[in-house]
């Protein structure tokens, strides 16, 4: 199966970075995910939602963008087999999935994990469907977050599969509807 090859190569190339080289690349794309929420002010007043990085998986440096840019962010979620997103109460807690205490809210934008994306708006996930099952029954902006190097020419999409609105790596921000970056 060619999503399933696709997978395999590409979390071979993240297991190749080293810590530092991981830190470097996430604060960049922390840095553009900052020019993204400046360049459209009204996200920074709504609730967005992150994600808890697996081992290796280039993620927002939090720390770093609460420090540059006053958002409300929320974390997955697991409730009976399905993802949804908490706003933690303090500093978010845990593995993949948000510790409680924490409130349950509905996000009005989300940064999605992948392992690839193209700048279409596809997206490679790790095949579970969490956030493809989350998004396509909820209204947010979807802002696929990736390494330059996941960029692909095209994703194999299946009809369950959500496209994203905006695509940030750490080297640019990519606007799928105008097909420009920025």
């Amino acid at each position: 199966m060619l999503k399933d090859s696709l997978r395999q190569e590409l979390l071979l190339k993240l297991s190749c970075l080293s810590s530092e080289e991981n830190l470097k690349i996430s604060l960049g794309l922390t840095n553009q995910i900052v020019k993204l929420l400046h360049s459209i002010p009204e996200l920074i007043d709504q609730i967005g939602a992150g994600y808890l990085p697996f081992k290796k998986e280039i993620a927002p440096v939090y720390q770093e963008l609460f420090r540059n840019v006053p958002v409300n962010m929320s974390y997955p979620i697991l409730l009976q087999g399905d993802m949804h997103f908490g706003l933690p109460q303090g500093f978010p807690k845990g593995s993949t999935w948000l510790d409680a205490p924490y409130i349950q809210i509905e996000p009005e934008w989300v940064l999605v994990p992948g392992l690839g994306f193209d700048l279409a708006g596809g997206r490679l996930g790790r095949g579970k469907g969490y956030y493809d099952r989350f998004l396509e029954s909820h209204e947010a902006l979807r802002i696929g977050l990736c390494w330059s190097e996941q960029i692909l020419q095209k994703v194999p999409l299946e009809s369950h599969d959500c496209l994203m609105d905006f695509i940030i790596t750490e080297k640019f921000c990519w606007d799928v509807d105008q097909q420009e970056k920025f």
